[in-house]
């Protein structure tokens, strides 16, 4: 819609003085080494360029990990009624990076689905986000640019992308046009726009992070192939089955649901839902004690073809792995998904 630029320097004072109008979420040091979403506070320190990927994605701002659904009780005719618990407050989630931002695609999809879940859409309906590029990978673990993540920008509402001493400040919603005034912004014609791209785009490195060893539109067709590969129990021999790399990760959305009472009052009560994992050895157990998936090598297999086989179909999308290496860095036992799709596809004779 428009673009502006703002000098480095002045862009952490724009976000604070946006926190002084609502809640501002910014990634931000938790302890030594973790980083996390934390509230923007007038000494909050915050770092746009020397990027750590957050413990927790920011998506899981959306999804709390226990959340309170519906409240009901029995009134004095004995009919149930519910009363829905839905937040409405605002919320701009800053500082995502397009990996997150590409997850938090992915779940409006998967939250839109058939009748849509109200809780998600509200929280989502009243959140913004503020967005940075990357000219470099974070991390060892990053392979953004093999899922298509890098540079990813559709569902921001401002988009800032680096270059030498400014930002490049793309505003690509209504919602994002609020946020942006005041004397630090400078106009960009549609010139000086594609200067500052052009000039970004020359930062970044080519190849950008790791790659596959395949074409990802090869995936879903040799993860078919792959059900009975010796390469899933090689890699979760040391695994510990708790769940670490679900829950740090953008795109996983399972859940479990729990009703609660007060044995005092039996007529009043709630639903409430939690994070759930689908490598935690109890989950796919069912009535009667049987359980689907009781080894580990099966979860993880799961777990793989949901990310590059069975969601990517159903939803047409290439992955719903993001690249964000999250699940690799908190792994205890080191297993990384882009070393097990790498294997199969070296089991497989595939290549690029």
């Amino acid at each position: 819609m428009s673009a502006f630029s703002i000098h480095k320097d002045a862009t952490p004072e724009w976000i604070k003085g946006l926190a002084r109008k609502g809640p501002v979420f910014f990634p931000q040091r938790a302890g030594r080494s973790a980083f996390r979403f934390k509230p923007v506070q007038p000494h909050s320190e915050l770092q746009f360029e020397s990027y750590h990927p957050t413990l927790v994605p920011p998506g899981k701002k959306l999804t709390p990990a226990d959340e309170t659904l519906f409240r009901y009780r029995r009134n004095d005719a004995g009919a149930i009624e519910f009363e829905p618990v839905l937040d409405t407050g605002t919320r701009i989630l800053a500082g995502v990076r397009p990996c997150d931002l590409k997850a938090i695609d992915l779940m409006d999809r998967v939250h839109r689905e058939h009748h849509g879940d109200p809780h998600y859409l509200t929280r989502r309906n009243h959140t913004t986000l503020i967005a940075i590029d990357c000219l470099r990978p974070c991390d060892e673990s990053c392979y953004c640019a093999a899922v298509g993540s890098l540079g990813w920008r559709r569902n921001a509402d401002v988009f800032l992308t680096p270059v030498d001493a400014v930002f490049l400040v793309e505003v690509l919603s209504e919602r994002g046009m609020e946020l942006v005034h005041g004397n630090d912004f400078t106009a960009c014609t549609q010139t000086r726009v594609e200067e500052y791209r052009d000039r970004a785009e020359r930062q970044r490195p080519h190849p950008f992070g790791r790659q596959f060893a395949i074409p990802l539109p090869h995936l879903p067709a040799l993860l078919a192939r792959q059900w009975q590969s010796p390469v899933w129990e090689r890699h979760v021999q040391h695994c510990f089955s708790c769940g670490s790399c679900n829950l740090v990760c953008p795109t996983c959305y399972c859940f479990d649901t729990r009703d609660d009472f007060e044995i005092s009052d039996p007529n009043r009560g709630s639903r409430s839902q939690t994070w759930d994992a689908c490598m935690l050895p109890g989950f796919a157990e069912v009535a009667g004690g049987h359980n689907f998936r009781p080894l580990p090598a099966a979860r993880q297999r799961h777990r793989v073809k949901r990310k590059f086989e069975y969601l990517p179909q159903r939803f047409q999308e290439p992955s719903f792995c993001v690249g964000c290496g999250r699940c690799t860095r908190q792994c205890t036992a080191s297993i990384d998904l882009f070393t097990i799709v790498n294997d199969l596809a070296q089991q497989g004779g595939e290549r690029a």
